[in-house]
């Protein structure tokens, strides 16, 4: 059942208590008459929220089938749980025809910088799984490379997201005492201003930098992936002062579907960051592997793009701040795409639950 049948459904049940009461009388005959299945009518009637939450509904409306409709101020047959829907149908992805290549991995810097310090075993692990993801992303032959991460040392002018128009890209990891860990990319100025100038057109807010200084949110994954040195790299840098909105990341890479299906290259889209990962003092080392795997198995599902929908302090208070870098690379490879988790790794030394997954694009249909 689609999310946008079931919203309809509980707004006209919210807006009529004559249909209300009918509908808590017999579910599963009211509610084929707003076009639910027997299921999904029970869902509601029960005040499921967790199952609601899971089919892509906001907080605001499922709050409405417990609190509600079912007098229950305890709210007590939510759980809070996050569930994976499977029972719906996913849809056909509608992948730009460009996009060679998506996928994702975290950029722990004690990755390349001090490795030791995690259990050796789990190090080898990941890093197989940056292997495995480097020759996928070098056999699609990409011509141009989006690259999303977090802000962690840098500041702009903007509430959202920075696009780097430059000519070149370059910094090192001096921060964590490695200046040799350096890297120099080549950017791609005019295929940058195309996306600023689409963002624009649909009233997103975006900021075009021509400086991007490297840190180790690009360093780390680059340093490992990128195929060839010469290779066009275009930075999104998320959270700049700190804006967080899921459904906003979302909207975000879709706009960028536009420029990749209209400009002829053949683009790689590459999302950093996290899973579970917490900066704040006292929280620092904590691995959330349940909400992590909860992560992964929607994007194993097809429905990475329903994380989109979650209220932000969902992912928040799971640690996954960084996700804002995987939904923009979601919502331009559009839903229905299946991920691959090539690795994960919950490491509490180095501070998080770090992953590597390849987004398994449908075969081009001239191929």
């Amino acid at each position: 059942m689609d999310a946008k049948t079931l919203e309809r459904a509980i707004l006209a049940l919210a807006k009529d208590t004559d249909l209300l009461a009918r509908f808590r009388e017999n579910p599963a005959a009211v509610g084929a008459e707003m076009d639910l299945d027997a299921e999904w009518a029970g869902v509601i009637a029960g005040g499921d929220r967790d199952r609601l939450r899971s089919a892509g509904l906001v907080d605001g409306i499922t709050i409405l089938v417990s609190r509600w409709f079912a007098d229950d101020l305890g709210d007590s047959t939510s759980a809070g749980r996050f569930h994976v829907e499977t029972s719906a149908a996913l849809p056909d992805p509608d992948v730009p025809a460009n996009l060679v290549f998506a996928g994702g991995c975290s950029h722990v810097p004690d990755l390349l910088a001090r490795p030791e310090i995690d259990p050796a075993e789990a190090v080898g692990r990941l890093s197989e799984g940056y292997r495995r993801l480097a020759e996928r992303l070098a056999a699609a032959d990409p011509e141009v490379l989006i690259v999303t991460a977090d802000c962690h040392f840098q500041s702009f002018n903007t509430g959202a997201f920075v696009v780097g128009s430059g000519a070149t890209h370059t910094g090192s990891m001096e921060f964590f005492k490695r200046p040799d860990l350096d890297l120099t990319l080549t950017g791609a100025p005019e295929y940058a201003r195309a996306l600023v100038d689409a963002i624009r057109a649909e009233g997103l807010e975006v900021e075009e930098s021509p400086r991007i200084d490297l840190d180790h949110g690009l360093i780390v994954p680059l340093r490992q992936l990128l195929p060839r040195p010469d290779l066009p790299v275009i930075p999104i840098i998320t959270q700049p002062a700190r804006g967080f909105s899921p459904f906003g990341a979302r909207a975000f890479g879709e706009v960028m579907r536009y420029v990749v299906a209209g400009r002829g290259k053949r683009v790689a889209m590459l999302a950093t960051g996290g899973l579970s990962h917490w900066l704040d003092p006292g929280k620092f080392g904590g691995v959330d592997v349940e909400f992590d795997t909860y992560v992964l198995e929607m994007l194993q599902a097809g429905r990475g793009c329903d994380l989109g929908n979650l209220e932000p302090y969902a992912l928040l208070d799971h640690g996954q701040y960084e996700f804002l870098n995987w939904l923009i690379m979601l919502g331009l490879t559009g839903p229905g795409v299946r991920g691959e988790v090539l690795a994960y790794e919950p490491m509490e030394a180095s501070g998080g639950g770090w992953t590597v997954v390849d987004m398994l694009l449908p075969e081009p249909v001239d191929a």
